[in-house]
């Protein structure tokens, strides 16, 4: 049986943060993350078993992350995520991270997959993206649905939302990822890849993965585009 790897958020790691879009909606950006990146690429390799998600839109396969991975990530971002996003009187309800690989064709794409998307709509939700694979794969993206303004999609606003989606997919049908052309988007910030660089969002900002139709994405962690996804879901202190 493979060991888990001894990889920790690295006390020298560069920390940022960001202000996105006309919103200024703040994003986390940290380079050299962790103490051996290249552990948990071998991890990704030797240990878990990649499978697509069944009801899940993320346009590729996901396995297991090492659960010591995620207690110390989530440990050490748990303070910066209440100081950046003034978080008051909340308690971190539930850490989940998941090893990831883009490896759709564009051609394969729902229509959903082909236009910026949320997590979800809370408010107390959050997103990391923590890349283990080299630049040319691409980061991520933010945008601004055009015909609402919207940048980040609260409750009051999903309504409106999904309904400036759904005439844009049906009235510019394509099969393709995101970019700068999709409909009714603009893209407002775009994080490139950087091994070992981890960053942080809100969960209903609009955003998508880089991906270029030029480069290949095979289903192999140690040649593909592998991230490690965490979702960190914060509660009110006393619900």
């Amino acid at each position: 049986m493979t060991t888990a790897p001894d990889c920790r958020p690295a006390d020298t790691a560069v920390i940022d943060v960001l202000a996105i879009g006309a919103e200024r909606s703040p994003l986390i950006r940290i380079d050299g993350a962790t103490t051996d990146p290249q552990a948990l690429v071998d991890f990704a390799c030797d240990a878990v078993a990649f499978a697509p998600v069944a009801g899940n839109l993320y346009p590729g396969l996901r396995a297991p992350m090492p659960l010591d991975y995620v207690r110390a990530m989530a440990t050490r971002l748990d303070p910066l995520v209440r100081r950046v996003y003034a978080l008051g009187d909340v308690r971190l309800a539930r850490a989940e991270c998941f090893f990831s690989i883009v490896a759709t064709p564009a051609a394969a794409l729902v229509p959903l997959q082909t236009v910026p998307h949320i997590d979800t709509s809370d408010p107390l939700h959050f997103a990391t993206v923590h890349y283990l694979c080299p630049p040319h794969f691409g980061g991520t993206a933010f945008f601004r649905q055009l015909s609402t303004g919207y940048e980040a999609i609260s409750p009051d606003r999903e309504p409106a939302w999904d309904r400036a989606r759904d005439a844009a997919l049906a009235e510019h049908p394509h099969a393709a990822y995101p970019s700068p052309d999709t409909a009714d988007h603009a893209r407002i910030a775009a994080i490139p890849a950087a091994f070992d660089r981890l960053i942080l969002y809100r969960s209903n900002a609009l955003h998508a993965g880089i991906i270029d139709p030029a480069v290949a994405h095979p289903a192999d962690p140690r040649t593909g585009r592998l991230t490690a996804t965490m979702f960190l879901a914060y509660r009110p202190a006393h619900a």
